[in-house]
């Protein structure tokens, strides 16, 4: 038994990683400065969202089918926002407390690319947004859906080009101070 306590001692007087040089209190607070920031994005452009369907239904006859078509478009870009949002705030609800190599690296990954999810999940989006908008406007010509069609494939394009601005306003300081950590948690004698 005395060896298990000697065994205990000699682990416990272990000199402890340091902590501090790692800035794991500080990068949760800016990632939760990040997630509040896109709380409030994603909420005004959910307002916006809800306040142009509603604006292009009423320009259009109240039909039965227009009413269906406004649903289904709006369900479409709910879900196609909805589902951006929670991605990024998965990355601002990650927790720091015990940050290791792998996890940061991991971290750093999704960090690179913040359009790579939206890429993939886009085109099963935008099938009901283009669907809902032929259906609002069904009473229009050919050329009207057409350029109804294509508008949305020409505001994901936009918004594409949007975030790029956005992620080096936003991300690239996150993706400099994860660099920093990493580089110190490998410093670190195991």
């Amino acid at each position: 038994m005395a060896r298990l306590e000697e065994l205990q001692q000699l682990w416990q007087s272990q000199p402890q990683p340091a902590v501090a040089a790692v800035d794991s209190h500080g990068m949760k607070e800016a990632l939760r400065r990040f997630g509040r920031r896109q709380n409030l994005i994603y909420s005004v452009k959910a307002l916006l969202i809800v306040w142009l369907v509603w604006l292009c239904w009423s320009w259009t006859e109240h039909s039965a089918l227009s009413a269906a078509g406004a649903a289904i478009l709006l369900g479409g870009a709910l879900g196609v926002l909805f589902t951006d949002w929670r991605n990024q705030l998965g990355i601002a609800r990650l927790d720091f407390t015990k940050p290791s190599a792998g996890f940061v690296d991991s971290l750093l990954e999704r960090l690179r690319d913040p359009n790579a999810p939206f890429r993939r999940i886009f085109w099963l989006h935008a099938i009901p947004i283009c669907a809902g908008i032929n259906l609002l406007y069904a009473a229009h010509s050919i050329l009207a859906h057409l350029a109804l069609t294509l508008g949305p494939l020409a505001g994901y394009a936009i918004g594409i080009k949007v975030r790029s601005v956005r992620y080096a306003a936003e991300y690239r300081p996150i993706v400099e101070r994860l660099t920093a950590m990493k580089k110190a948690l490998e410093e670190q004698p195991e």
